[in-house]
């Protein structure tokens, strides 16, 4: 394996810190840009390059991506396409030669009615215009979420109309999948997605979570109407985000088929059981 130099955007967030943390053991140099470099150190360590900036403003971008071959964007809605778009504009100048994107598992475009998935589905089509090689991660929900639900000494469990089961992944095992596939061409140009071992709906999955890892929380439990009026009555924008999330995948299901992604990179084998004792960075965030 050669060492590579790269960029990371997003490199706090849920899904960014262990795709860091996996790229510095095998051996790559990773610079981070970030709006914070104290909050920063706090969570990437030493062995990180921090440079601060915004990935939405094109000269940080444009400064941070000097000398490096790779970028690896992990970002949300609000800033991942206009960040991309800054990446692919400033590749002529620079000595780039692969980029790899999270997106999500329902990113098609039949479903590009809902917000999310339009932001992913353009953003994927300025990466595949750029002619640079790439590789797309299609997640599912990432177990770091749950504790999302839990605020104090309460916690909300939302059961959807027609709720799917979700194959919930570990973030360790999504940064070891995606760290491995810079070492294997065989992963460039695909849209790999990324599964767990085991399906269980969501409310399943949190309450299993507060069983094991939150006993005393006291739960309250709500049908989807109840968490819309909740939300609205309070004008809490991550509940109605999440109201709204949870009503999407009662609609379209979590899609994807994992098989490609798990020969080529190995299979996430982190179940819930086994992450309920792993110890966590205690971030936040949603769900791709």
């Amino acid at each position: 394996m050669t060492p590579r130099h790269i960029l990371v955007l997003g490199a706090t967030g849920m899904l960014g810190r262990p795709v860091v943390r996996r790229l510095v053991e095998k051996g790559h140099r990773v610079r981070a840009l970030v709006r914070s470099v104290e909050r920063a150190r706090r969570l990437l360590g030493d062995q990180v390059e921090v440079v601060e900036g915004s990935a939405l403003r094109r000269d940080d971008v444009g400064a941070a991506i000097g000398g490096c071959d790779a970028v690896h964007v992990s970002l949300t809605q609000d800033s991942e396409l206009v960040a991309m778009q800054h990446v692919v504009d400033l590749a002529p100048g620079s000595h780039l030669e692969r980029i790899t994107y999270v997106s999500a598992t329902t990113a098609r475009e039949e479903n590009r009615w809902f917000h999310v998935v339009d932001v992913k589905m353009r953003t994927e089509a300025v990466l595949r215009s750029s002619g640079i090689a790439f590789v797309v991660f299609c997640p599912t929900w990432v177990m770091e979420t749950l504790p999302n639900f839990i605020h104090g000494n309460r916690a909300a469990v939302i059961i959807g109309k027609n709720p799917p089961a979700l194959y919930f992944f570990a973030a360790a095992d999504f940064g070891r999948m995606v760290a491995t596939s810079y070492d294997d061409d065989r992963a460039l140009g695909k849209r790999l997605f990324i599964q767990g071992p085991q399906g269980i709906t969501l409310h399943e999955a949190l309450e299993r979570f507060i069983r094991a890892c939150h006993p005393h929380v006291t739960v309250r439990r709500l049908k989807l109407w109840q968490a819309r009026l909740i939300a609205a009555l309070t004008r809490r924008a991550g509940l109605t985000y999440v109201t709204r999330l949870i009503a999407y995948f009662d609609t379209v299901g979590e899609l994807g088929d994992p098989t490609e992604a798990n020969a080529l990179l190995g299979a996430p084998p982190i179940a819930l059981q086994e992450w309920f004792t792993m110890p966590r960075d205690g971030g936040r965030g949603l769900p791709h």
